[in-house]
């Protein structure tokens, strides 16, 4: 007896994409309850209620709330990253003056990003990188990526003459992120204000014209 055609599957077809969908849509759910409740105070069945999905859907795509936080801490590293804009400063900048407005605008960014998102830092920063070594370094990571661009901008800007060429392009490009974290926790605490950015955003500009600009060869030999 000759086979017979199958009967056409009946259901709607598969939608493409969709499993990717439904991660992202996971992963933004998860971020939006760990930024509110905390991450220790989240359940798996809070992630599914916020993304209107049942439980057994999130752990067909995680295995547990810790993956889960995972892919939390690179979504937000991400939203930050793209607020910082850090691929700006290889615009090829050709003068301190330009180095220093790129700088400028990338804290500017930061703190619009913090404004609209408050308890951002908070998660990423403090409480996922107090869960383990692992998130730790993924928040290390992060900072190294931010300075890697600063850094590349330093040593081409000496190479060219614009900076000093005695500067460790490495240690200037850590200390940039570090002098603006007084500012960002005060943000995290809600005790900012537009004055205090300014404040703040300035006198790290100041201190960075003064370690960069090249010496005068004149002015240096007249103090001798």
């Amino acid at each position: 007896m000759p086979d017979q055609p199958r009967a056409p599957r009946r259901g709607r077809p598969p939608l493409e994409g969709l499993p990717e969908r439904r991660r992202q849509q996971i992963i933004a759910s998860a971020y939006a309850v760990f930024v509110e409740r905390g991450y220790e105070a989240t359940a798996i069945a809070d992630v599914a209620a916020h993304a209107g999905i049942g439980q057994g859907t999130v752990y067909r795509y995680f295995a547990s709330k810790r993956e889960i936080l995972d892919h939390v801490v690179d979504f937000g590293a991400a939203k930050l990253i793209t607020a910082l804009e850090p691929h700006t400063l290889i615009s090829r900048p050709s003068s301190v003056a330009e180095m220093l407005a790129a700088i400028r605008a990338a804290i500017v960014r930061l703190y619009a990003m913090l404004e609209q998102e408050p308890e951002f830092l908070r998660l990423v920063h403090v409480e996922a990188s107090a869960i383990d070594r692992e998130l730790s370094d993924r928040l290390v990571g992060m900072e190294l990526l931010v300075s890697a661009f600063v850094a590349h901008e330093l040593r081409r800007g000496s190479e060219e003459g614009w900076l000093r060429a005695d500067i460790d392009s490495d240690v200037i490009a850590h200390a940039v992120l570090a002098m603006v974290v007084p500012g960002v926790l005060r943000e995290i605490r809600g005790e900012n204000s537009s004055q205090e950015r300014e404040r703040t955003t300035t006198g790290v500009l100041t201190i960075l014209e003064k370690a960069l600009r090249p010496r005068d060869p004149a002015a240096a030999g007249s103090a001798r």
